[in-house]
């Protein structure tokens, strides 16, 4: 199961997974403040909702603004990247109108909950190409304010956070993750102008992450082109990594499903790999042929 938190009681007892542990200390230290445990029943309700919130949309998906290798649910890095903003979105609609804490006046749990995790994201995300204001909307953003300069072992933790993120740069933690610190800085290609609708193509296929058209210079009856619409590095296939692992089995449906509707009895599939591979255009694409008997080897 991986790294996981545990508390370890006096009397021996093991407790695993971080919720459980924080219920574990708001109903030992009952008589302590503050109780993290809203009065009204309203904000009691929202700190469940917010603190369930941030459990299954936010943290397990924030390991695509660190982790070197993919161990999240959605496709591809820069599509969980974007998830995240977007359940950020989630909850600033959730979050309470008068603050100045998540659910109102008094502290709760979800503000324990959502915090650090925020550190992470506050830190990372322009890292990424987001500005502060387009994850943090006006009331995660006042309330970011607050706990990061009125509240003293909020400021604290910050403060720890931010050490070691701070120590996970200065090692070059960034320095080769897809978004962040590794960018597609190669030339643009007549595919980018092709998916900006800037020249005609003969569209056979499009969705939010490639492209299928026919190609001008057909080398069988039926010969299209599947390619990605964010190109994210791969001008070449041999610089795919595991970051485009989802991308890359998407464009092979999509080349299988354009080739049937194409009535195709058979086809072939061929990528092109730099200029001795017979490569052209450095933007990775695939090309389907069909309608004619191929031989072997080809040529």
């Amino acid at each position: 199961m991986g790294k996981m938190p545990a508390l370890v009681t006096e009397t021996g007892e093991a407790i695993p997974e971080s919720d459980t542990i924080a219920r574990w200390l708001l109903y030992t230290y009952a008589d302590r403040s503050p109780s993290f445990v809203p009065a009204d029943v309203k904000e009691h309700t929202l700190a469940g909702i917010l603190t369930r919130w941030h459990d299954c949309y936010l943290q397990p998906i924030q390991g695509a603004l660190y982790k070197a290798a993919p161990n999240w649910g959605l496709a591809s890095r820069a599509e969980t990247v974007r998830e995240i903003v977007r359940q950020l979105g989630v909850v600033e609609g959730l979050v309470s109108e008068s603050g100045p804490y998540l659910t109102g006046a008094e502290l709760s749990l979800a503000d324990a909950t959502v915090f650090p995790t925020c550190i992470f994201f506050a830190f990372m995300l322009p890292k990424f190409g987001y500005e502060t204001d387009a994850f943090f909307g006006p009331k995660l953003k006042r309330w970011w304010e607050h706990m990061t300069t009125s509240e003293a072992v909020a400021m604290r933790i910050h403060a720890e956070v931010l050490g070691a993120l701070d120590g996970w740069e200065a090692a070059g933690r960034w320095d080769t993750i897809l978004g962040a610190g590794l960018r597609d800085d190669a030339p643009a290609t007549i595919f980018d102008k092709i998916i900006a609708k800037e020249i005609p193509a003969d569209v056979l296929y499009e969705d939010d992450k490639c492209l299928a058209f026919r190609d001008i210079n057909p080398a069988a009856p039926t010969h299209f082109l599947v390619i990605p619409k964010q190109r994210e590095g791969l001008t070449q296939l041999r610089n795919a990594t595991e970051d485009h692992v989802g991308l890359l089995g998407h464009l092979m449906l999509v080349a299988g499903r354009v080739a049937t509707e194409q009535n195709l009895e058979g086809f072939r599939v061929v990528v092109n790999d730099g200029a001795q591979g017979g490569q052209e255009v450095f933007h990775l694409h695939l090309h389907v042929l069909g309608g004619r008997q191929m031989s072997w080897p080809p040529g």
